[in-house]
């Protein structure tokens, strides 16, 4: 019978993400059907090992989402099964707390949020895509698969003594973005008027007080 993969995790997923902490060494177990003779697990890191056992065991070391990709081969045929998790710092730098509509980077400590208008007028909440790494995330406005804004936070302290905020879009939409330090309290904000092709920002200057001890 040919495969289809399948597999289980030991932490919680719930609506399409699973959550876990840097450094938690989560198990995975394959639990596909069919005959399967050669499978392969790929946690979503660069040059990365990837087992072929059974049931393998990973810890991310970075904050971000990760996909996760069970592919079982046999009988002619090959079936894959993946699986999102969202990685947060098991040491936070701060007190954001991620969810649909909230970015977490920098191991916590900066917060974005974002609305944006609708072509009636309405202003309505910026979601939150399943793709990002520990200093950037993305949003979209009204289709999960159309990704609408880059946000960045960089550590530039060694250079100019401030963390940079980088934004990038590709939408005539109006939007409007806040990036909060949650340790310090500073806020800035960022935006695009209704009919404007949104301007990249690149602002190196954002948050001077982060790099103060």
């Amino acid at each position: 019978m040919p495969p289809k993969a399948a597999f289980a995790v030991d932490v919680a997923c719930a609506d399409g993400l699973c959550r876990a902490r840097t450094g938690e060494d989560l198990t995975f177990t394959d639990t596909s059907s069919g005959t399967v003779s050669r499978r392969s697990w790929d946690f979503d890191v660069a040059a990365g090992r990837r087992p072929s056992a059974a049931t393998a065991r990973h810890a991310w070391s970075s904050p971000g989402f990760y996909e996760v990709t069970l592919t079982v081969s046999g009988a002619d045929h090959e079936s894959t099964a993946s699986r999102v998790f969202l990685v947060e710092a098991a040491d936070p730098a701060g007190t954001c707390e991620p969810d649909g509509e909230t970015i977490c980077l920098r191991d916590s400590r900066y917060q974005v949020r974002a609305t944006w208008r609708s072509p009636e007028g309405e202003v309505l909440p910026a979601r939150v895509a399943h793709a990002g790494t520990n200093d950037s995330g993305l949003l979209w406005f009204h289709d999960a698969k159309n990704w609408e804004v880059l946000v960045k936070v960089l550590d530039g302290c060694a250079l100019n003594g401030a963390d940079w905020v980088f934004v990038a879009s590709a939408t005539t939409l109006g939007f409007d973005v806040e990036v909060t330090d949650t340790v310090t309290g500073e806020v800035r904000e960022y935006g695009n008027e209704p009919g404007r092709q949104a301007d990249a920002v690149t602002d190196v200057a954002a948050f001077q007080d982060s790099c103060r001890p």
